[in-house]
C-alpha cells in the first residue's frame, strides 16, 4: 500500500446533454495542479488566505435569504406548479450549473420547497448557505449536526439538473446507502435517479447504479472501478484509436450509447465530497493499487520460516524498532543467525537483500501490527481494518509481503502476492474532476493544504443554534489499567445520573478490553466496532437513550447522528469520553461532535494516558517524565495542570500530523515528477464543461 507513482489515463468518451456522443480528445486529462515551489509556495499560500477572507459567509447569508423567499413563495403553490418550476430550473442550471443563468435563488428555493414536502424537512438557513457553498465548487465547513446530509442532497439535486455525471462522495458504505436512501424521496421527486454503490454489490450490479443521476459511494469503490475501467478499455492510443473509429462508424446512435455503458463509471465531472477533510486529506496517504495475485515460488516456506526465526530475536538485542519512523533496524547478531538459516531457505528467496527484507518485514508485523489494531483474523483470514474509520477493509492487502507476514505471524495459510495491476493516488484521481466541492466538520485546520492541492476554497458556515456543549477538564493517568479505572468511573457516575454515554476508542481491541471493564463494574454496554458492523443501524438509533452506554471505535466519529431519548436532554445531554487520543486532532474533534447538536446540551471529556501509542510514540521522554510527575500529584494540583497535559498531547498531534503531511506531499511529488516525465499524456487543457 506504500507506492506512490500514478499513470495517467485517457478521460472517457463523453455523452452530449442531447444524448449524441462526444469524440474525445486523443490522450487528454484534465490537467493537474503543479505543485508550486520556493516563492511560488509562498505566493500560492498568500492566494489561498486572501480567497478565504474574501469567501465571507455573510454574502452567502445574503443569497441564502433570497433562496428562503423563493422557497416561501412557493407554500401555496400547487405540486404541478411547483413541478414546472422544477422544469424550469433544470434548464437554467443545464446551460449554466453555476449560476442557473441568474435565476439560482429560484433553483435552489423549488429544491428546498420539494424537500419539505417529501422528507418534512425544510431547509435551514445555513443548510441553503451549504448547499450554495457546495454549488460555488468551495468546502463547506459545518459543524456536526447542522444538517449536512440534507445540504449535501440540495447540491446533489442541482448537479443532477445540469444533466452531468454526479458522485457523492461519503466516508463508509454505511453512510452511503443511509444517505442514498433517506434522500431517495427527493431526489425521485425532482425527476432525478439516485443509488449507492458498495462494496458487496456483485460486478453485473454495478453499471446500472452508475448510470443513475447521481450515485453515492465511498472514495475507494469509485476509484476502484475508474482504474477497472482503464484496464478494459487497453492502452491510451489504442483508446484515442476506438473512439474515433467507434464515432465515425456510428449509423445507430443507440447502439453507440449502448457500447459506451459497458464501462462501470459513467464519467468523471461533478465530485461533492462529504467529511471532505477525511476522505481528501487523512485517506490520501496512500494511492490505490488495483491487483491480482501471482505464484511465488517458495515464498510460503521463507516467510514461515523468517517468522519462526523473528519470534525467536530479542529487542534491543538483536534489532531496534524504531516506534517513531516504524522502521527495524537489524543488529550483527540478527544477520548471523539469518545467515545461519540461509541454507535452508527456498533458492529465490535466499540472496542476502531478499532473506533480510523478510526478516524486517516479520519483525515489522511483530512490533507494530497488532489484532484489534491494523487487522481482525476472520474465518481463517486476515482482514486490514481501516485507522481512520475503524472498519472492515475486505479485500484489501498489503503489499510488500507484509501481508504474508501477519499470516505467518498468525499462523494462517499464506496467500499468495498481489502483483500490481495500476494505481492512482487519490489527490491526483479527485484533481480529474472538472468540478469538486464538498463539506465536513473539520476542514479548518487543513484549509491551505485543501487550497494547495485541490483548490477548494474552504468556507465557514454558521451553526443554526448557538452550540452549550462543555467541555471538561482532560484526565490524565500513566497507563493503560488507570485509563480504564477512570473510564469505568466517570461512566458510572453518568449513567447513574440518567445521561447516555459515548465512549470512543481507536480499535477493536480496547474497545473490548474496556467493555470487560464495564461488565465487571455492574454495568450494561453496547460495543460498536468492526465486528459489529451488521448491528450498527440499531446501537446508533438506541445510543441516545437513558442510561445507555455505547463504546465505539471510528465507526462513530463521521456522520452518526445519536438522537436524544426522552427526558435525556434535561439531564444534560449525551456526555461523550475521548479515551484515546487520534493522530489527527480533527478526528477527535469530529467524536466531540457526537454531542450539543442543534443546541442540544452536552459535556467531553478526554483522556490522556501515557501508555497510548501517541505519546509512547511521538512524545519525548522529557515530556513524559514530567506528565507522570502531574499524574501523580495530589487531585486539585494536577487538575490545575490539566491544562499543560493537554497542551503536550496536543503538540504529539502537530507532529503526527506533519508526518501525515510529509507523506502525502511524497505522494503529490510523484504525482508531478511521472507527469512531467511522460510526455504523451498530452495535456493540453481541459474540454469545456
Amino acid at each position: 500500500m506504500n507506492a506512490s507513482t500514478s499513470p495517467v489515463f485517457l478521460r472517457r468518451p463523453a455523452v452530449q446533454t442531447d444524448g449524441s456522443l462526444a469524440l474525445p480528445r486523443a490522450c487528454t486529462l484534465a490537467p493537474l495542479v503543479k505543485l508550486p515551489q520556493g516563492l511560488d509556495a509562498w505566493s500560492d499560500g498568500m492566494q489561498g488566505r486572501v480567497r478565504r477572507w474574501r469567501t465571507s459567509s455573510k454574502q452567502l447569508a445574503v443569497q441564502a435569504q433570497e433562496v428562503l423567499a423563493a422557497c416561501g413563495a412557493l407554500d401555496t403553490a400547487s405540486d404541478a406548479e411547483l413541478q414546472q418550476q422544477i422544469s424550469l430550473a433544470r434548464g437554467w442550471l443545464r446551460l449554466d450549473p453555476l449560476r442557473a443563468k441568474g435565476h439560482l435563488p429560484q433553483a435552489l428555493g423549488a429544491i428546498g420547497q420539494v424537500a419539505a414536502r417529501t422528507l418534512g424537512l425544510k431547509p435551514y438557513l445555513v443548510q441553503y448557505m451549504g448547499a450554495l457553498a457546495i454549488g460555488r465548487d468551495m468546502l463547506a465547513e459545518m459543524a456536526t449536526g447542522e444538517g449536512k446530509t440534507l445540504t449535501v442532497g440540495l447540491a446533489g439535486v442541482m448537479a443532477g439538473l445540469s444533466g452531468r455525471p454526479c458522485h457523492v462522495i461519503t466516508a463508509n458504505d454505511y453512510l452511503a446507502e443511509r444517505d442514498a436512501h433517506e434522500m431517495l424521496a427527493l431526489y425521485q421527486a425532482c425527476g432525478l435517479s439516485v443509488d449507492a454503490v458498495v462494496a458487496s454489490l456483485e460486478p453485473e450490479e454495478r453499471p446500472a447504479r452508475y448510470a443513475c443521476d447521481v450515485v453515492y459511494l465511498t472514495a475507494k469503490e469509485l476509484l476502484a472501478d475508474y482504474l477497472k475501467d482503464t484496464l478494459t478499455q487497453g492502452p491510451p492510443e489504442q483508446q484515442a484509436r476506438d473512439a474515433f473509429r467507434q464515432w465515425l462508424d456510428a449509423t445507430d446512435e443507440r447502439a453507440v450509447l449502448s457500447k459506451e455503458r459497458r464501462l462501470l463509471v459513467r464519467g468523471l465531472h461533478t465530485a461533492i465530497v462529504d467529511e471532505a477533510d477525511s476522505i481528501l486529506i487523512d485517506e490520501a496517504v496512500t494511492p490505490l493499487i488495483l491487483s491480482a495475485p501471482r505464484k511465488s515460488r517458495g515464498l510460503s516456506q521463507a516467510v514461515v520460516m523468517v517468522s519462526d526465526l523473528a519470534q525467536a530475536l530479542q529487542a534491543n538485542t538483536d534489532y531496534e524498532a524504531q516506534a517513531q519512523a516504524k522502521r527495524i533496524v537489524l543488529h550483527p547478531s540478527a544477520i548471523a543467525r539469518l545467515d545461519l538459516l540461509a541454507p535452508h531457505i527456498p533458492a529465490l528467496w535466499r540472496p542476502k537483500p531478499r532473506r533480510e527484507e523478510l526478516l524486517r518485514q516479520a519483525l515489522l508485523v511483530r512490533c507494530f501490527f497488532d489484532p484489534g489494531h491494523q487487522y481482525l483474523v476472520q474465518d481463517g483470514k486476515v482482514v486490514l481494518l481501516d485507522e481512520f474509520t475503524g472498519r472492515m477493509t475486505h479485500g484489501r492487502t498489503l503489499t510488500g509481503g507484509l501481508h504474508q507476514a501477519i499470516e505467518a505471524k498468525e499462523a494462517l495459510e499464506i496467500t499468495d502476492p498481489n502483483e500490481s495491476l495500476t494505481q492512482m493516488s487519490f489527490q491526483a484521481f479527485f484533481r480529474r474532476f472538472r468540478r469538486l466541492a464538498g463539506s465536513t466538520g473539520t476542514a479548518w485546520e487543513a484549509a491551505q493544504e485543501l487550497w494547495s492541492v485541490y483548490r477548494l476554497t474552504v468556507v465557514r458556515i454558521p451553526t443554526h443554534r448557538p452550540r452549550i456543549t462543555n467541555y471538561r477538564a482532560p484526565l490524565l493517568v500513566t497507563d493503560v489499567a488507570q485509563k480504564w479505572q477512570a473510564i469505568t468511573r466517570e461512566v458510572l457516575q453518568e449513567q447513574a445520573r440518567g445521561r447516555p454515554v459515548l465512549v470512543g476508542v481507536r480499535s477493536v481491541q480496547s474497545s473490548e478490553q474496556l467493555a470487560a471493564c464495564l461488565r465487571a463494574a455492574g454495568c450494561t454496554v453496547r460495543v460498536l466496532n468492526a465486528l459489529a458492523h451488521a448491528e450498527e443501524a440499531d446501537i446508533v438509533a438506541q445510543a441516545g437513550q437513558p442510561g445507555m452506554v455505547t463504546i465505539a471505535t471510528n465507526m462513530a466519529g463521521r456522520g452518526t447522528d445519536i438522537r436524544l431519548g426522552p427526558g435525556v436532554a434535561m439531564r444534560g445531554g449525551l456526555h461523550v469520553i475521548v479515551a484515546e487520543s487520534n493522530e489527527s486532532a480533527r478526528i477527535d474533534r469530529q467524536l466531540a461532535g457526537r454531542c450539543g447538536r442543534q443546541g442540544d446540551p452536552g459535556s467531553v471529556t478526554c483522556c490522556l494516558c501515557l501508555g497510548d501509542d501517541l505519546a509512547r510514540r511521538l512524545m519525548p521522554q522529557a515530556v513524559r517524565n514530567l506528565l507522570q510527575l502531574i499524574a501523580g500529584a495530589p487531585r486539585g494540583t494536577r487538575a490545575a495542570l490539566a491544562a499543560s497535559a493537554a497542551l503536550a498531547f496536543r503538540w504529539a498531534q502537530v507532529r503526527a500530523e506533519r508526518e501525515a503531511f510529509a507523506q502525502r506531499w511524497s505522494v503529490l511529488r510523484s504525482d508531478d515528477w511521472m507527469d512531467s516525465a511522460l510526455p504523451f499524456t498530452g495535456q493540453g487543457g481541459q474540454d469545456p464543461a
